[in-house]
């Protein structure tokens, strides 16, 4: 929504499946560029969820800018998401990290690839980092991945419930981290996890701060 009748507020995803989230391409930034000179006054901004936004955009050219968007291949629907995936560079690309970030969060992306079950999973925000500097902001993801080193092998250790809407809340470890062949899997356990324990459309973040993080441990760790 936007203040004044007649606009809206765009958020171009760039998180389309099978791509390095938040990456773009030059020829994609310079038709963005384009696009908001001709339907947003110019203007572009960058959101701390790895998506650009034209603020300022009239309804009834959102038609023209969806199929300009997809013509550059920008017009994936998924903002907040279960593909919508925060990740810092990690180890491909930082000597900081621990671990592998970013083909995790693709490995995820292709998982959940189906926008129809997307859309039935609901609002699900999950961030991943390479290690315990947290430039993806793990600690803050409905679902948040941290990566470690442990004697050279890369794990991924799991939290649930942050959130870093209004009211805020630090994710809480469900318990010993998983390998990189494990990780998909834990996703997708703690995802099936919430749509059975869910009341009604109640989202993942709010299921979680309703029943704690016991029964998502007992579920990962069930053949432990």
């Amino acid at each position: 929504p936007h203040k004044i009748s007649g606009y809206g507020i765009v958020t171009i995803s760039l998180k389309s499946v099978g791509k390095a989230p938040g990456d773009a391409t030059s020829r994609q930034m310079d038709a963005v560029a384009g696009l908001a000179e001709r339907y947003g006054f110019g203007e572009i901004r960058v959101t701390r969820e790895q998506n650009l936004v034209l603020p300022h955009v009239k309804l009834d050219n959102l038609p023209q800018l969806w199929e300009a968007l997809g013509e550059q291949e920008l017009s994936t629907a998924n903002i907040g998401l279960a593909t919508d995936i925060v990740s810092c560079p990690g180890l491909d690309f930082c000597s900081l990290a621990s671990a592998r970030a970013i083909p995790v969060a693709q490995q995820i992306a292709q998982r959940f690839a189906d926008l129809e079950r997307q859309h039935h999973i609901g609002e699900l925000r999950i961030k991943i980092s390479g290690c315990i500097n947290a430039c993806g902001h793990h600690h803050l993801g409905h679902i948040g991945i941290r990566g470690v080193d442990r004697n050279g092998e890369e794990l991924y250790q799991v939290s649930i419930g942050g959130n870093a809407d209004g009211s805020g809340a630090l994710g809480q470890i469900v318990g010993p981290a998983f390998t990189a062949d494990e990780i998909v899997e834990a996703v997708n356990t703690l995802i099936l996890t919430y749509l059975t324990l869910r009341a009604g459309e109640e989202r993942f973040i709010d299921t979680v701060s309703r029943l704690g993080i016991s029964p998502f441990k007992e579920r990962l760790y069930a053949s432990d």
